[in-house]
């Protein structure tokens, strides 16, 4: 998969797949309650992928690992293998292979937090393979910007 799309809005920025395009989850969800800069859920998905993010106005905090927390469904996600902790620019990045029941054909996956600035921002994805997700992430996150 390649990430020649680019979602900039909320002000922040963050790589995907051109063939996917991003929708506010927090809008469907409650019209009255759209995302906005200090909180948010967003998803793409097609056939071969679904993509989550979650964000949240949270001053001060340095460890993401909460918003990691929130992110996977503990009735639906499972964690396997190690947790990568890496610094990628100024930014503390936490990271963690998944495997998923949420949907048949989609049975692998990854998630990751982190923090820039005032905000907390957590990433999940489904995948058909194993292992696709970790190289989506890496590419996704290397085209992240953030207005701090």
């Amino acid at each position: 998969m390649t990430l020649a799309g680019l979602f900039c809005e909320y002000q922040f920025c963050i790589g995907h797949p051109p063939d996917v395009a991003f929708f506010d989850v927090s809008a469907q969800r409650n019209p009255a309650s759209p995302s906005s800069y200090g909180q948010g859920i967003l998803a793409a998905f097609n056939a071969n992928l679904f993509i989550e993010i979650l964000w949240q106005h949270a001053p001060g905090t340095a460890d993401p690992k909460f918003l990691l927390d929130l992110i996977l469904e503990p009735e639906v996600d499972t964690r396997v293998g190690n947790m990568d902790v890496k610094l990628i620019r100024d930014m503390n990045v936490l990271y963690t292979p998944i495997t998923t029941t949420a949907t048949g054909v989609l049975p692998n996956g990854g998630a990751a937090a982190w923090t820039c600035g005032e905000r907390v921002f957590a990433w999940k994805a489904y995948t058909p393979q194993d292992g696709q997700a970790a190289a989506l992430f890496e590419e996704a996150i290397q085209r992240f910007r953030c207005d701090q």
